[in-house]
């Protein structure tokens, strides 16, 4: 006998385990249209489909970005920056937070702050960024260079011009020793 009723709710859980995604598609395509109330509706419903599916990274995590961004865009600096600093915390309790999966995140937090005007905590973040990309792909890996040429980039705009030239200059030079070490076909 075929057990019907367990194979349509194996299915039943399938459809709806996507639905965080949909909100949050949804919600992102609210918002690159401007319709930031429904945009805010969607993300706060994808949050709790996702935590009551036990998604937290990447459901609840890309959500409070989502919403995050959402209040930026509407000038509530403290709660944009409450909401990033939530789905941070949520990274680091889940993945650790000298993980990559967290230092995936540091560049965007990372921008938020500079155009919130706090860019000594920009300058710290990506300092760590850096650190973390060390210790989880080693010192001259192609992840190290792309977080100092970021962080190189910030200097720039900065008008730190200096360290943004030493900063580019370490990371080229991590690009040319891995070109250097692929072998020649």
């Amino acid at each position: 006998m075929i057990d019907t009723a367990g194979k349509i709710g194996w299915l039943f859980a399938l459809i709806v385990s996507g639905g965080w995604q949909d909100l949050d598609a949804g919600a992102r395509a609210a918002m690159r249209e401007g319709r930031l109330a429904e945009a805010e509706s969607q993300w706060k419903e994808a949050i709790a489909r996702a935590e009551s599916d036990k998604e937290i990274n990447p459901g609840v995590v890309d959500c409070l970005i989502g919403l995050a961004w959402l209040y930026d865009k509407r000038g509530d600096t403290a709660e944009s920056e409450r909401l990033y600093e939530l789905a941070m915390r949520t990274v680091e309790g889940v993945k650790g937070g000298d993980s990559a999966a967290y230092a995936d995140r540091l560049p965007d937090l990372a921008a938020l702050y500079r155009r919130h005007g706090k860019s000594w905590h920009s300058d710290l973040l990506f300092q760590r960024l850096i650190k973390i990309r060390e210790n989880t792909s080693g010192k001259n890996s192609t992840e190290v260079a792309t977080a100092l040429e970021m962080y190189s980039r910030f200097l720039q705009s900065e008008g730190r011009q200096a360290e943004a030239t030493k900063t580019a200059e370490k990371a080229h030079t991590i690009r040319d020793s891995l070109t250097d070490a692929q072998p020649q076909q």
